[in-house]
Parts: structure tokens; C-alpha cells; sequence
């Protein structure tokens, strides 16, 4: 369960502005990083510190049930200023092997059309 919620904010791209759950995931990997959860080396290869998960995630949560407590819109952009920035040195290499290694995320589905006749209104 652990790294099923570490898995699900390390991100493929750069979110855009208009991408609040994505963003959200940003500010948490950055977050984790800096906690020392997660931890990477110069090949991108992802390693999780799994006796930090507690402390972390509790401190993460600890932050953030404070910022809507207060309802401080200033306080929650500086929160995202300072956590949810994409950098090309530290992200780029990281998500570059996750696409490497994703596989297809779309597909396009073609229908053979169907004949109309006069009996199908």
C-alpha cells in the first residue's frame, strides 16, 4: 500500500497549471524527496526508504490539514511555490524513464460503421 501511494505522484510530465491533481502529486514527490523518502540516483533509478514513510506522510498531512484550516489563500500558493516546481535536472531523467518503461497509454479504437436502412429511425 506504501508505495502504491509513492507510485501514484511520480509523473511522466510536467503538469500544466490547469492540473490540480497533478500538481497535488507534484508537491508531494517534491515533498518526499526532501523528507528523504525517496531517493534517486544519476540513472533515474527510484528507491524508497521505507522506515521514513510514517514520519513523512504524517508530516506531509500535518501541513497541509494546517493550510486549509486556515483558509489562507496566500499560505496555499506559497505551499506550491515552494513544493510544486518541476525542474528540469531533478524530474526530466525521472520521468523520462517512466515513459520508457509505461508502454502505450492510448489507444484509438476504429467501428466499422453501420448501414442505416429505412427501418432504423
Amino acid at each position: 500500500m506504501q508505495a502504491s501511494g509513492i507510485r501514484r505522484v511520480v509523473l511522466s510530465n510536467q503538469p500544466r497549471p490547469n492540473q490540480p491533481y497533478q500538481r497535488m502529486q507534484l508537491a508531494q514527490f517534491n515533498f518526499f524527496v526532501e523528507q528523504g523518502l525517496l531517493t534517486f540516483d544519476a540513472s533515474s533509478k527510484l528507491e524508497i526508504h521505507f522506515e521514513r514513510y510514517r514520519d513523512t506522510v504524517t508530516a506531509l498531512l500535518r501541513e497541509v490539514l494546517a493550510l486549509q484550516a486556515a483558509g489562507d489563500k496566500t499560505r496555499a500558493a506559497a505551499f506550491f511555490d515552494r513544493w510544486g516546481a518541476w525542474t528540469t535536472e531533478r524530474h526530466e531523467p525521472l520521468a523520462a524513464r517512466v515513459r520508457s518503461v509505461q508502454g502505450a497509454r492510448y489507444r484509438i479504437m476504429q467501428y466499422a460503421a453501420l448501414e442505416t436502412s429505412g427501418a432504423i429511425r
